[in-house]
């Protein structure tokens, strides 16, 4: 009974995934999960300039958006005139439509891969709904019996209200940025630069603000990569790229905190191995070595993320339904 209880409350509050808003600068913000959901719910970055601000990624945290698109609309003294996916993860696509609603003017900046996928994303907007939509009811029927009956209906009633609405989102197609081709966005007294690359998924884009040296990498950049595909030498090369390259200061990955350029070395050293097919025993010793500064549930995850992407990448197969490659 206390499972359902709580997989209820996740449709109403995420009281444990609320936002945590960092200034950088005066015209930067990260916008960041708590830290035990720091592996399920992806980092996010506003960029603001004198005439506009562009909004970076999104997630599958609904209600963790609400909040977050609310929080934006308070702070910003400018337009949101871009929004931005970092990779073809369904959830973050999906998450676009709640920000799509919120700021209908702006431009939605999307991988090829993603626009050629459409459908797919959008179906799975629809499968994410009715399976909320589904497990309330559910919940709400084994609910009558608890002693707390009229707080339960309380929390059902705002919980089907927000379904209510959540059913109406839609994903309108994006600005597509082709493979391998960049453009600067113009935000007023700065820019920033997007660049599409293949390296978690074919549609990644990075974002680079030359005004304070970010690089908004996404997933291609999570210190503990999630490897969901075979082409691995690809990414090696998209990480020592970015590695020699002067002009990045700190990168935001998808995952976990922002980081200094030399810290590169840590998915780059994962990634290599993955390469090289080195036996879980040396990585063991290697990598753990390498992630000694990290807490526990990051060595924990590890191996497991390690020996999960020698299963994919044994299998050779395409994970279609999170990446698209």
């Amino acid at each position: 009974m206390r499972f359902i209880f709580t997989a209820i409350l996740s449709l109403l509050c995420s009281v444990t995934h609320a936002n945590q808003w960092h200034s950088i600068d005066t015209a930067t913000w990260l916008v960041s999960p708590p830290k035990s959901a720091r592996y399920i719910q992806e980092n996010q970055a506003i960029i603001a300039g004198k005439h506009c601000a562009a909004i970076i990624n999104a997630h599958g945290d609904f209600v963790a958006l609400e909040r977050m698109i609310n929080t934006a609309k308070q702070k910003l003294q400018v337009p949101v005139c871009y929004l931005v996916s970092t990779s073809a993860d369904t959830q973050q696509v999906i998450g676009m439509a709640m920000l799509q609603r919120a700021f209908p003017t702006a431009k939605w900046y999307a991988g090829q891969a993603i626009f050629d996928n459409f459908l797919h994303y959008q179906q799975a907007l629809d499968d994410k709904i009715a399976l909320h939509r589904k497990s309330l009811t559910l919940s709400a029927k084994r609910l009558t019996q608890v002693d707390d009956e009229q707080q339960i209906q309380k929390h059902i009633y705002i919980a089907k209200q927000r379904l209510n609405d959540w059913q109406k989102l839609s994903l309108n197609t994006p600005k597509v940025l082709p493979k391998h081709s960049q453009i600067a966005l113009k935000l007023g007294s700065q820019r920033v630069i997007l660049h599409a690359v293949e390296a978690f998924s074919s549609a990644d884009i990075s974002v680079f603000n030359p005004a304070n040296g970010a690089y908004i990498g996404g997933n291609s950049v999570d210190a503990l990569p999630e490897v969901r595909h075979k082409y691995v030498s690809r990414w090696l090369k998209h990480l020592n790229d970015l590695k020699a390259d002067n002009k990045i200061s700190w990168l935001l990955p998808a995952h976990g905190k922002p980081y200094k350029k030399e810290a590169l070395e840590l998915p780059i050293t994962f990634i290599k191995a993955l390469d090289k097919g080195v036996s879980n025993e040396e990585v063991q010793q290697s990598l753990s070595s390498k992630y000694g500064d990290y807490d526990e549930q990051t060595k924990l995850r590890l191996m497991y993320y390690y020996q999960l992407a020698q299963r994919r990448i044994a299998a050779s197969k395409q994970d279609n339904d999170d990446v698209v490659l």
